[in-house]
């Protein structure tokens, strides 16, 4: 029997049916987190029309009322907060050119996303659901880390807010550029949230995939558990041998389910991965420019405030900085811990084949099938160049803490030149 449902499993509908609202308030009516009933077509071709209409004004008609007003956002007296405005416009210029790639992407990948995504999982969600048995700790995983995604999204989102006040409450000119900046504070919010979408849809899919290998690792571990069960030298009655012989077989046929259940799998990921690959590097740049970005601010406000004053931007640049950081880093474990699991099921295949009781040929062919397929099926790359592993991170960090001491410098230079 199941065990009782957790608080994720009452409530995941809502969880995805409000996500989903909140995706087709930011244009990215493709998101759909759990496909039950295709939407009707008024409706539909309104949200399409209405994403698009957003994603214009976001590429188009802000950046024009922007880059007219350039000279005015970035005018003051002071050459080191100059250099702070700068980089801030250099990091929205990034996130610019990430919603960019990620309309393109959604609008050419429109029904792909769909149909191999959404409705692929889907089809993993209800194959697993059919059988529930065994333990329930990739559930509780998976759980975990979405739990952990939420809460961060949300923080990251209360804090972006404090920081547009915290800039209100900063910036004191009275030219009307600190009404300018607010505006672009906010227009970077927006930004952030537009491709956020996205990032989050990304690490949905490979969470569950996470948990879809964690589930059919666990049943193929049952099924080594059973076949170790049946010694057929030990009962050489032709009665008993003959119903071992048959167990053998239904748990090759069982195997066979598995393998095609491993490639369903494999086949969601690499095409989650393929279909937002450019987006995906967009965020790693982005992650990188407010990396650097953040701790450069931090840096400046220290160094140009009273510690009253300082207190409360600090404060909010900080959490910001970990939080992006900390978001980036869930993605990339996530994949980590898919490459790992995959080893996993590689060593637990070749376990079968040292098993004393394996001796159909059938059984045989299929665990050899299977190793064919594990071998074959490689890890996806980030335009072909890149893993999405740890190490990618810590290039980020190095990467990020080699520009902020640059910018550092340049601010030494201009308050030695002032």
């Amino acid at each position: 029997m199941c065990e009782a449902q957790s608080f994720w499993e009452r409530h995941e509908l809502k969880f995805y049916r409000y996500g989903h609202i909140y995706a087709n308030i930011y244009g990215q009516v493709i998101i759909d987190y759990v496909p039950q009933r295709p939407m009707r077509a008024p409706l539909k071709s309104l949200l399409i029309a209405y994403s698009h209409v957003l994603s214009l004004l976001l590429i188009v008609v802000l950046p024009g009322y922007f880059g007219y007003n350039y000279r005015e956002l970035t005018a003051t007296d002071d050459r080191r907060m100059q250099l702070v405005l700068y980089v801030g416009f250099a990091n929205t210029l990034i996130k610019y050119a990430t919603v960019i790639v990620t309309y393109m992407a959604n609008t050419f990948h429109f029904e792909a996303i769909n149909q191999h995504c959404s409705l692929q999982r889907a089809h993993l969600q209800a194959a697993f659901a059919a059988s529930c048995r065994g333990p329930s700790r990739p559930k509780r995983s998976f759980e975990l880390f979405m739990y952990l995604k939420f809460g961060l999204i949300n923080i990251m989102m209360v804090v972006q807010v404090c920081g547009i006040l915290a800039v209100a409450g900063i910036d004191t000119d009275s030219n009307g550029s600190s009404r300018l900046r607010i505006q672009f504070a906010i227009y970077s919010f927006v930004l952030w949230n537009y491709t956020e979408n996205m990032a989050d849809y990304f690490y949905y899919m490979n969470s569950s995939v996470l948990m879809y290998f964690r589930l059919l690792h666990v049943q193929l571990r049952a099924e080594l558990g059973q076949l170790r069960r049946l010694d057929l030298y030990a009962h050489p009655h032709p009665l008993r041998r003959g119903m071992l012989m048959l167990c053998c077989s239904r748990l090759c046929d069982r195997i066979g389910v598995l393998r095609e259940r491993f490639a369903a799998i494999h086949a969601l990921y690499v095409d989650s991965f393929r279909m937002h690959q450019l987006q995906l590097l967009g965020l790693m740049l982005t992650t990188l420019i407010n990396n650097l970005t953040n701790l450069f601010t931090i840096f400046n406000l220290l160094a140009t405030s009273s510690r009253a004053i300082a207190s409360f931007p600090v404060v909010v640049s900080g959490v910001y900085a970990l939080g992006f950081y900390l978001d980036t880093y869930l993605v990339s474990l996530v994949s980590e811990y898919i490459k790992v699991e995959r080893t996993r099921l590689a060593l637990t295949i070749r376990q079968f084949s040292e098993s004393p009781a394996l001796q159909p040929p059938s059984l045989n062919q299929e665990l050899e099938q299977f190793s064919l397929l594990l071998m074959h099926s490689r890890q996806p790359m980030l335009c072909g160049l890149v893993h999405l592993d740890r190490r990618l991170i810590y290039l980020i960090s190095v990467t990020a803490f080699s520009y902020f001491i640059t910018l550092v410098q340049f601010d030494i230079y201009l308050r030695r030149a002032s």
